[in-house]
């Protein structure tokens, strides 16, 4: 079943990353998933901590729900949707939609804090924060998470949405970020100390 926007020869995948291909298939209860396949020149041996930190993920709420997973496979659930920038250039998209889609990927990002788990690579937000058809936030793509380094979720988001710039920009047309000096102060302030008061003032902060 080949689907998306990405191609490898001419086959159309979901996604290309540096550790695997993720195509949509069909499964035998005839509902549609997304497999991740181990590239064969990837830089590790196995999916094996990728599934466990997804499926750490699923227990707060974050991720698609992992089903099955072996050492080069993941069958997780397909998110039919398009990512963050996608969504709010091309989409008639609404202020309260943006409030509750950027609402949403903080409060996901706050929960993968506290169960400490740091994503790693939500400072690239195009690629790692969909937006599902039932205008859903969705994280995605736990290959380079980790749960020995600092989680650092909401500081990594939070600074995607402030810094950079055709984001920013487009967020902007739809709500107000307060200054940038503050917002870098509170999230040192959360930094220091992961409690719900300081993550509210950044969600403030953040329109």
């Amino acid at each position: 079943m080949p689907a998306g926007d990405t191609k490898i020869g001419r086959l159309n995948v979901l996604g290309k990353g540096g550790v695997g291909i993720v195509a949509k298939v069909e499964g035998k209860d005839n509902k549609i998933y997304a497999l991740k396949i181990r590239r064969v020149d990837a830089n590790r041996l196995s999916m094996d901590m990728e599934s466990v930190y997804l499926k750490r993920a699923n227990l707060v709420g974050v991720g698609p729900i992992a089903h099955a997973f072996t050492e080069n496979f993941i069958l997780m659930d397909y998110v039919e949707g398009w990512d963050i920038e996608c969504w709010l250039s091309q989409h008639n998209v609404s202020t309260t939609q943006v409030r509750a889609i950027v609402t949403s990927a903080l409060e996901q990002c706050y929960k993968l804090d506290n169960t400490n788990l740091d994503h790693g690579e939500l400072s690239s937000l195009s690629h790692h924060l969909l937006v599902s058809k039932d205008l859903q936030a969705k994280i995605i793509d736990f290959e380079s998470a980790s749960m020995t380094r600092p989680p650092r979720n909401v500081t990594s988001i939070s600074h995607a949405l402030l810094l950079n710039r055709r984001i920013s920009k487009l967020i902007g047309d739809y709500i107000t970020i307060g200054k940038q000096e503050e917002l870098l102060q509170l999230l040192r302030a959360y930094k220091r100390d992961k409690i719900r008061r300081n993550f509210e003032r950044i969600l403030k902060v953040l329109g």
